[in-house]
């Protein structure tokens, strides 16, 4: 019984893709792939040109809060003329050297965000969530606290402002207030600064304990 046979078509092969077609597929699709890079790398270069430059009520915004502490000294005596000088005050001499924002509504010409007296009370300035004016370069992610007083040999010799050294009842205030700031936002010891440290002074003085201080405030962080 003949048997039947099956017809099979073949199917046409492609021609072979020439050398020099292939090689400008390839150019293409490497000239794509270096567009997109680039074009990631321009947008990258943007966006850090942008969060440098932009305002800095945005830079707070987009900033997860403060991340140091720096700590100052107002350059005074305790009181003048009879009136001490406090957060008022303090306030009041930053007005008339131009200092001023305004945060919810509120005017505030302090730069700091904590005043400390030579007594232990601890007085408000601008709020922590207020940008400060007390570091220039770290005005958005510091705080700034005051301690009254003039620390520096050199500008107050003989303790004629009031005492070159703080008073144990003011260094005890600015340490729990330290205390409390570091514990709130996650600041080591390491990030609380003087003054001098980050800028061009000799604030918060040479009369300020400074070794003393970090000692206890390293001891003290490491509580439970």
């Amino acid at each position: 019984m003949p048997t039947s046979r099956r017809r099979y078509r073949r199917r046409p092969t492609r021609p072979a893709a020439r050398p020099d077609r292939e090689r400008s597929r390839r150019r293409r699709a490497l000239r794509r792939r270096g567009c997109g890079c680039w074009l990631l790398l321009f947008l990258a270069l943007l966006a850090a040109l942008w969060a440098w430059a932009r305002p800095p009520r945005l830079r707070r915004l987009f900033s997860p809060g403060p991340r140091a502490i720096i700590i100052h000294h107002s350059a005074s005596p305790p009181s003048v003329d009879g009136r001490p000088i406090d957060a008022e005050a303090i306030d009041a001499m930053h007005a008339r050297r131009g200092f001023r924002t305004v945060y919810r509504g509120k005017v505030y010409h302090i730069g700091y965000h904590y005043v400390v007296l030579q007594d232990g009370t601890v007085q408000p300035g601008r709020p922590e969530g207020c940008i400060g004016a007390h570091a220039r370069h770290l005005n958005d992610r510091s705080l700034g606290l005051c301690l009254v007083g003039n620390f520096s040999r050199a500008e107050n010799p003989h303790g004629r402002q009031g005492p070159v050294r703080p008073p144990a009842a003011q260094l005890a205030a600015l340490t729990d207030l330290c205390v409390r700031l570091a514990r709130k936002y996650g600041i080591s010891p390491r990030q609380v600064y003087r003054h001098s440290e980050v800028g061009q002074t000799a604030c918060p003085g040479d009369g300020f304990p400074w070794r003393e201080f970090q000692e206890t405030l390293r001891q003290r962080l490491r509580e439970p």
